[in-house]
């Protein structure tokens, strides 16, 4: 089978990492995988997995005329069978393009927190969470769950002191870490901000963070963290900027905060994870909360900020053995249900059912004409609020939208 593999862009993020992953994996069950997509620093991610790279002709715009007929002309030259979009963007363009004129059969996995409307309805949905499973009333194609794979050998306990050497870390610290896109979205950058204050608050503890990310929030990050050194005296929060391999800050870390793909990862090193979400929400994952990160992801809304932070990780610091315990539980966890190695068996299996269950013709052509409609309203919306051409989001992965004309 070859497949066309379209992640939303090709900065450091969850859900093209997972996209190249997948790519990856799938390649190694036999089949010709292509990644299509604009250029940016996991590129190189992308050639040293063995993958082929072709450049998407524009960045972060959906749809466009240049892109859809790029998209076509592609998956014609290359006889691609199953396109696999990432996020709405890539999926709007494919479906403009090649699925509507060729019938090429196209699946879409959104890894936000939501579903934006303007997703094609009729063919495979992927989603994160049984959440959003359980909420794809509407929808005539499937909606299947696969939860953030995990490659559970290449992140994996080991190394920490090779790990807190490279960053400049003593064997003693207590290390708190956080790995991710520093952006307002979901939450992202004010969760990072009240990280850095709570580290301040127990900073006499031996407590230090590691921030390792980038993003259009890293100068007020570094800003933050700064402030926290000079009043210190010393280097108690650590800014890598953004990581083409973070395993290291995972590796030296205490204990992981974070959301999505990235908690997982966290668990995957046999760390304790506290959850970030949105406004205010922070929650340690504990047997009395892993099945609602297991209906809702990774992820939250509302809470108290920074007064929940330190709840949350006051017993992780006071005992180091329930440190040890809650790591292996979510080792355990990540390698039971998140398996990289499942995970692309399981899609291979949903390509394959893509390709022999296509709408029909009638049902595909009425299903990307009413998706065009919800785009062009999503841009009257846009232009009305003010907003114009500009991206109403930085991460490619969000519901926010990102189209311009």
């Amino acid at each position: 089978m070859r497949v066309l593999v379209c992640p939303a862009m090709m900065e450091i993020g969850g859900s093209q990492l997972n996209a190249i992953e997948l790519a990856a994996a799938v390649r190694d069950l036999g089949h010709e995988v292509v990644v299509y997509g604009p250029p940016g620093v996991l590129v190189e991610r992308v050639l040293a997995s063995g993958l082929e790279h072709v450049v998407a002709p524009r960045e972060n715009a959906w749809p466009t005329r240049a892109g859809t007929a790029a998209l076509r002309r592609l998956v014609r030259d290359r006889a691609i069978d199953v396109v696999h979009a990432y996020e709405w963007g890539p999926a709007v363009d494919a479906a403009l393009g090649p699925h509507l004129v060729a019938g090429v059969p196209l699946v879409v996995t959104v890894l936000s927190m939501s579903v934006p409307d303007v997703v094609p309805r009729e063919v495979p949905l992927v989603v994160g969470t049984a959440d959003l499973v359980a909420g794809s009333a509407g929808r005539r194609g499937p909606t299947l769950l696969m939860e953030p794979p995990i490659d559970t050998r290449r992140n994996a306990p080991g190394a920490e002191a090779q790990a807190r050497a490279a960053l400049g870390l003593q064997p003693d610290d207590v290390v708190l870490a956080v790995v991710g896109r520093l952006v307002d979205d979901l939450g992202k950058l004010p969760g990072v901000l009240d990280a850095i204050a709570v580290v301040d608050q127990l900073a006499d503890r031996g407590v230090r963070l590691v921030v390792a990310g980038g993003g259009p929030g890293l100068a007020a990050v570094r800003q933050a963290a700064e402030e926290v050194n000079d009043r210190r005296g010393r280097r108690v929060v650590v800014v890598t900027g953004p990581l083409l391999d973070p395993r290291d800050a995972y590796a030296a870390a205490d204990v992981v905060l974070g959301m999505g793909s990235s908690a997982l990862k966290g668990m995957a090193f046999g760390k304790p994870l506290v959850v970030q979400g949105a406004e205010g929400f922070w929650r340690r994952l504990d047997p009395t909360t892993v099945d609602e990160f297991l209906a809702q992801g990774w992820w939250g809304v509302g809470g108290r900020g920074r007064s929940d932070l330190l709840d949350a990780l006051q017993p992780l610091l006071d005992d180091d053995g329930l440190r040890a315990r809650l790591g292996a539980e979510g080792r355990a966890l990540v390698q039971e249900r998140f398996s990289l190695e499942r995970a692309s068996r399981w899609l291979v299996d949903l390509y394959e059912r893509a390709v022999d269950e296509q709408p029909t013709t009638t049902r595909r052509i009425a299903d990307v004409v009413a998706t065009a409609g919800r785009v062009a309203r999503l841009k009257l919306a846009l232009a009305r609020d003010g907003l114009g051409q500009r991206p109403a989001a930085e991460d490619a992965g969000s519901t926010a939208a990102q189209v311009v004309a």
